[in-house]
């Protein structure tokens, strides 16, 4: 929750934050996935986020022009905050792991269109919230699809899988 205890500043640096861990998350993502359709969505998802990050340091220059953007450490998890422990871990659990930030990120935005004053901020917030519940949705269908067929985010066709052990069998059979 953001609340008395947080200013404006601070929610504009950790905001950024997030926007650029997401960014690095995705691009990694990206880099992971064999399947070009797959690829495609996750650097899709890190074009948003760079959209998001200059949004958010526009108004961040607009409404505090005299500051230096500060930016805190990482919100993520340690296990993900570094590309190397990223790598390490599966498509499987960055996803989880994105999807659980994204939910934090839609909060936490939400909790921020709240406490704003001015109604721009009040509805670019708003519109960050949905956009990070748009990225929530697609990323759990995408852990869904995962769950449900590994082969295809590998670069392989499920069902070319089954075929070629129908094909091999067949083959058995005619020896």
């Amino acid at each position: 929750m953001v609340g008395e205890e947080i200013t404006a500043l601070e929610a504009l640096g950790i905001a950024i934050r997030s926007e650029i861990d997401a960014q690095e998350v995705y691009k990694d993502l990206a880099s992971m996935c064999k399947e070009e359709t797959m690829r495609d969505k996750f650097l899709n998802m890190y074009n948003e986020e760079r959209k998001h990050q200059t949004l958010l340091q526009k108004m961040y220059k607009d409404m505090f022009p005299e500051a230096d953007l500060a930016l805190p450490d990482s919100r993520l998890p340690k296990e993900v905050s570094d590309s190397k422990a990223r790598r390490k871990r599966t498509i499987k659990d960055i996803l989880q792991v994105a999807i659980d930030e994204e939910k934090k990120s839609r909060e936490f935005y939400l909790d921020c269109a709240e406490t704003v004053t001015d109604l721009s901020g009040k509805r670019m917030f708003r519109f960050l919230a949905d956009m990070e519940f748009s990225h929530q949705a697609l990323l759990n269908a995408e852990l869904e699809l995962f769950e449900k067929y590994p082969a295809y985010f590998e670069g392989q066709k499920p069902w070319e899988v089954e075929s070629r052990l129908r094909t091999n069998k067949i083959k058995r059979r005619e020896k």
